[in-house]
């Protein structure tokens, strides 16, 4: 047990010391007009009856308890401002699974990037203790946020990014991703995905969710299967969401049996954006992979304990009822 504000009581010292100063001076002042007034003639007889000694014995006693009650009362308000409390020591459970949202933001996307957040938003409501990261890239790739189980924080940065969507020209979400000779570089994307994971000496759940249309203008560093591979290596899992993967844009047939033959050959899946099973597929592939915990770091926990107090306080204030009411009749 320890005492959070254990320096309380010093400023209680204040106002009790200014309440006594105020009753022992009444206390005096009632004593000199008692010791001014007239005296009253054969008063102990009156005095020494059995029913006024009673009656006073009585009298003192109920005003014993109420002082008795007052003080009790002071002294738990002085202890409960001091919020007493224990102290314990933990190590949390933590899911070993690290995520990895990677968004292809160039000009072929921009049709549907507002939409792809929103899909991101909806995963990260289905994940529990898993950490998310998201990463943008066109030329180029930039952390947008990194690993985080902060899913408060996540949903903010997804609802910054999409408001940003709306204002291309001045946006935040692609600052960064312009250097580099061309655009949609997909296969540089992945590749600098999967090498946003940390911890690589632990052994670790590590998943990408790569959205592109794989529509790709520029000599890039790393072609798709390249990345794909990079990926293998580090056993990464990379699912596919394919924006452009519908009837109305046939002419990307190629590029999407491309994208699907690389995400499957890292042990993932492939769906189309509107693809209803989607979401929920990619999730339960995820929790499905390594669901052993990782012991967190060590935690110093402090808990309040204010119920004694509290529970002596409210007898106290029926103590203090019970006397004054007692002592008015």
């Amino acid at each position: 047990m320890e005492l959070i504000f254990w320096w309380m009581p010093l400023l209680w010292l204040v106002p009790v010391a200014l309440v006594a100063w105020w009753v022992i001076r009444r206390q005096r002042r009632a004593g000199a007009a008692a010791a001014a007034s007239l005296p009253v003639a054969n008063s102990e007889r009156l005095t020494s009856l059995p029913g006024y000694v009673r009656a006073l014995r009585r009298y003192r006693a109920l005003l014993a308890g109420l002082a008795a009650s007052i003080l009790i009362l002071v002294l738990l308000a002085i202890g409960l401002s001091t919020r007493p409390a224990t102290l314990s020591v933990t190590q949390p459970d933590l899911k070993n699974r690290d995520i990895v949202l990677c968004l292809d933001v160039s000009g072929s996307m921009v049709d549907y990037d507002s939409e792809v957040v929103d899909v991101f938003s909806d995963l990260a409501d289905q994940f529990e203790g898993e950490r998310i990261s998201l990463v943008v890239f066109n030329a180029s790739a930039v952390t947008y946020f990194p690993l985080t189980s902060d899913y408060a924080y996540i949903q903010k940065q997804f609802a910054e990014i999409k408001e940003s969507f709306k204002d291309r020209e001045n946006g935040t979400y692609y600052r960064g991703t312009l250097i580099g000779d061309g655009s949609s570089l997909v296969g540089d994307g992945l590749a600098s995905c999967a090498v946003r994971f940390d911890a690589t000496d632990t052994p670790r759940s590590r998943s990408v969710i790569l959205v592109t249309d794989n529509l790709i203008a520029g000599d890039p560093i790393f072609t798709l299967p390249e990345a794909g591979q990079l990926a293998s290596e580090r056993d990464v899992r990379v699912y596919g969401i394919n924006p452009g993967d519908t009837e109305a844009k046939a002419y990307l047939d190629d590029l999407a049996v491309e994208f699907k033959s690389v995400v499957e050959s890292t042990g993932g899946s492939y769906y189309a954006l509107d693809d209803p099973a989607g979401i929920p597929s990619i999730v339960d592939q995820i929790t499905a992979e390594q669901a052993a915990l990782m012991k967190g770091p060590i935690q110093l926990v402090r808990h309040d304990e204010p119920a004694l107090l509290v529970t002596l306080a409210f007898i106290g204030v029926t103590g203090l009822l019970l006397f004054a009411w007692r002592l008015k009749r």
